[in-house]
């Protein structure tokens, strides 16, 4: 039987950022098909969970951050090295603009502009994201070279539930048929199980093949139940293909690494006049983090500090009293850049 709570999280929580997981919580990879069929499956439950404590959605909200966080686990699974995939879904709903980014690494976070939308949810089933989202569109920003710009596939959001919008995407962008199914199990107090798999047809894949696969995936029981009921991404793999061939699995994690010095380094770039300005008017600075809810407290003395901190760095670039043209990230970060969400809060790239 499913549990009755979530499961308990595994979480870092110090200088080097936020970090969770629930025990289970990873992607699987493999071929079917005799390698006509690429496959992905994703457990990612504890990822939800931690979404859900940390931005305190209403139960669409919720839902919403799980799938987007989801759908780029599984855009993520077949990267490398420090390459980053993101998803941005900006609808006329009221929810407002999604956003989730994640690397090759498992590591994946999101946000939601308007995640306490007031929006009706039915009593039993599913909770579909149509009316939340809207009509609008789906990008898919991609970083696969440090040295080339992004990649940006967009397109129109008909469906406004995640999934067949990406395999809408998959089919229009990258010309490869997909089958994306993402499902979650709520309990009272938060997820019970969520994750989702994608399917890839490759060419010459044998039509009565991906028939077969087809009705296997309308005959699957839901697939939050089935996570909810500790399944693992490679079990459920081979209930949809028994010739599955697993070539691995990894781990998955909420991930926002930065932590307290990152919120420091965005006040610094700021500039030392606007800081200045910011110290004399308030004793206290605050900054909230959109991705865990975490706010980040500065007196009077730090601010002090990152006031010394910026004027160095501004008469070392030799632009006393403005702030750098760009945002400044420390070379130790070893990060890469992609284009920031407008609900993002001065978000950094994932490490």
């Amino acid at each position: 039987p499913p549990p009755e709570a979530p499961p308990p999280l595994n979480v870092i929580d110090d200088e080097t950022g936020y970090f969770a997981h629930a025990d289970g919580d990873e992607v699987a990879r493999g071929f079917a098909l005799n390698g006509h069929l690429r496959v992905l499956a994703v457990r990612a439950t504890g990822v939800a969970q931690a979404l859900k404590l940390g931005q305190d959605p209403g139960p669409v909200g919720a839902v919403a951050l799980a799938r987007a966080a989801i759908a780029t686990l599984l855009m993520g699974a077949g990267l490398k090295e420090r390459q980053q995939v993101a998803l941005q879904i900006n609808g006329n709903g009221p929810l407002g603009e999604l956003y989730a980014l994640a690397d090759a690494h498992g590591n994946v976070r999101a946000t939601v502009a308007d995640p306490r939308a007031a929006l009706a949810v039915p009593a039993s089933g599913p909770i579909g994201l149509a009316k939340g989202l809207g009509l609008g569109r789906l990008q898919v920003i991609k970083k696969l070279e440090e040295d080339a710009p992004p990649y940006n596939g967009v397109v129109p959001l008909v469906h406004g539930e995640i999934a067949p919008d990406l395999a809408e995407y998959y089919l229009q962008s990258e010309q490869v048929p997909t089958a994306v199914v993402l499902g979650e199990e709520l309990g009272p107090d938060g997820f019970l199980g969520a994750g989702g798999y994608l399917l890839q047809a490759m060419p010459g894949a044998p039509e009565d093949a991906l028939a077969q696969v087809e009705a296997a995936i309308a005959a699957l029981p839901p697939l939050g139940r089935l996570f909810a009921e500790g399944a693992t991404p490679a079990e459920v793999l081979r209930r949809l293909l028994p010739d599955l061939q697993l070539l691995g699995t990894s781990p998955v994690r909420f991930a926002v690494p930065g932590g307290r010095p990152k919120f420091a380094r965005m006040l610094m770039a700021m500039g030392s006049i606007e800081l200045s300005k910011l110290k004399a008017e308030l004793n206290v600075v605050e900054v909230e983090c959109h991705f865990t809810g975490r706010t980040y407290s500065f007196n009077q003395e730090e601010l002090g500090a990152l006031v010394y901190g910026a004027r160095t760095e501004e008469e070392r670039l030799g632009i006393v009293g403005r702030p750098p043209s760009v945002h400044v990230v420390d070379a130790a970060d070893d990060t890469v850049t992609l284009p920031e969400p407008k609900v993002g809060g001065g978000d950094e790239p994932l490490n």
